[in-house]
């Protein structure tokens, strides 16, 4: 999200819903998947402990960052073919945002967590809401953003001159403003001095909760530029600064991960942990595998976005629910089942509700697997179960360690009488572990390693063999 892409020259005449209720987004960029270098100096895996610095999360049904940037990606590959309208459906396809507490100069706010940008922004008092349809001023209102930061009503509050906040989204969706700096405290977790952004002109669709986001990419991909004139701005001109994390690790002394587990009941988002683990029921053993840093890139070749992506042996499926997998390349037991896809990079998203991979592979053959078989559908370009079918067991192997994914995930409701399977087909080669995945598994990102590290959490919660899209 925190682009290099200039903000006021993104195209007022793109419009969006609201998202409260999302459509698919029109889009006019072409986006382009491109490998980022890595650091030459890693650290060793980070130790693991429980910490109390621990978020909980809410869960907010709109176009998260990233499912904009997914979707544009899977359009431009011919997998899209979602119809305005269709509420429900276009909800899953939109994925969710995870919304968590923090103060800044002693104002409170929710915010959304966003793994694939650097900054940290909030929604200033008095800011201008401008329409994505025609550039007109709208009331604040319309914007849908919570309660707004008030620099006035801070002691801590610091402006940076000389500089401005601009940004940009897969959706139209643009915010400028100004630099500066402020106490933030988050998961326990006081930084002062940190550089943020105060969003003062937004062409946004808000969930009505959030008034602001804070990124957590990997490395720094910041939207701060020179000046105080957000027209003169420049793409690849943006001027560095730490993030907040960033400065959690290398300032306060946490240690450089954090750990997102992803909860299936829709009034509990989950909860993230900064510099450690949540005290949550897990399986032992980690796998281990490298960050492979993946970045979105528009037409002009800026990027704009980054994706936390990592190598999967294959995919596990059957409709044998006792199956077992050979997960070891060298050595293949005939009297268990091979894996598929073997050696696919894949993006770890939590803003991205499905589980999307190839469709003659992986997303086809898990369909025909249902019991009653899935069917497809050209016009909304879905496969469609029985709300009641019995899903084929299916996991992801990682690191020679097969996740699987419970039945009650693998089974969406889309409407009051239909359903979906949670693994769909991707589109321009495009393998997504969104929400379905995510939901079993305690995802740990250790960014002084470069790793990611997930292990098995216990089948918890189920009330029902199916549960709602985008929860």
């Amino acid at each position: 999200m925190a682009t290099t892409y200039i903000a006021l020259l993104a195209g007022l005449s793109l419009a969006t819903a609201r998202r409260a209720q999302p459509y698919f987004p029109n889009i006019n960029e072409e986006y382009t998947l491109s490998r980022l270098a890595v650091s030459d100096h890693k650290q060793p895996l980070t130790k693991l402990k429980v910490t109390d610095n621990v978020i909980k999360l809410t869960r907010a049904n709109a176009w998260s960052p990233s499912s904009t940037y997914v979707q544009a990606l899977r359009r431009q590959g011919g997998a899209v073919r979602v119809k305005n309208g269709t509420v429900n459906l276009i909800s899953v396809e939109a994925g969710s945002v995870f919304l968590a507490p923090v103060t800044v100069g002693g104002q409170d706010f929710k915010v959304v967590i966003d793994s694939g940008s650097s900054d940290p922004w909030l929604a200033t008092i008095n800011f201008d809401c401008i329409s994505l349809y025609d550039g007109s001023d709208l009331d604040e209102s319309e914007c849908e953003f919570g309660t707004p930061y008030n620099s006035s009503a801070s002691s801590t509050y610091r402006p940076i001159t000389d500089q401005n906040f601009n940004i940009s989204y897969a959706d139209g969706e643009f915010l400028t403003g100004d630099m500066g700096y402020e106490n933030f405290t988050m998961g326990g977790i006081s930084v002062p001095h940190q550089e943020f952004a105060l969003v003062d002109y937004a062409a946004w669709t808000g969930d009505g909760y959030s008034s602001g986001l804070i990124g957590f990419a990997s490395r720094t991909l910041t939207s701060a530029y020179p000046g105080n004139d957000p027209t003169q701005d420049r793409g690849g001109q943006t001027l560095m600064y730490n993030p907040l994390f960033v400065n959690m690790y290398t300032n306060q002394g946490v240690a450089p991960l954090f750990t997102l587990a992803i909860n299936r009941d829709p009034d509990y988002g989950g909860v993230l942990a900064l510099g450690g683990l949540p005290d949550i029921p897990y399986s032992p053993g980690f796998a281990s595998t490298p960050i492979i840093p993946v970045g979105v890139n528009i037409t002009s070749g800026l990027l704009v976005y980054e994706f936390y992506t990592i190598n999967v042996d294959g995919f596990a499926f059957s409709t044998n629910q006792n199956a077992q997998f050979n997960v070891n390349n060298t050595y293949v037991n005939p009297r268990k089942t091979s894996l598929v896809a073997n050696n696919t990079q894949a993006i770890v998203d939590s803003g991205t509700s499905l589980l999307y991979a190839d469709n003659d592979t992986i997303a086809g053959p898990v369909a025909a697997a249902f019991n009653p078989p899935g069917i497809w559908d050209d016009y909304y370009g879905v496969f469609y179960v029985s709300c009641d079918a019995i899903p084929p067991v299916f996991g992801v192997a990682v690191s020679g360690k097969i996740f699987y994914v419970n039945g009650a995930d693998m089974i969406l409701q889309s409407s009051e009488t239909e359903c979906i399977s949670g693994v769909q087909p991707s589109g321009s080669g495009l393998t997504i572990l969104g929400d379905v995945w995510m939901k079993n598994v305690l995802c740990v990102f250790d960014l002084g390693a470069e790793m990611m590290r997930f292990a098995a959490r216990e089948f918890y919660g189920l009330t029902a063999q199916n549960k709602v899209a985008n929860t």
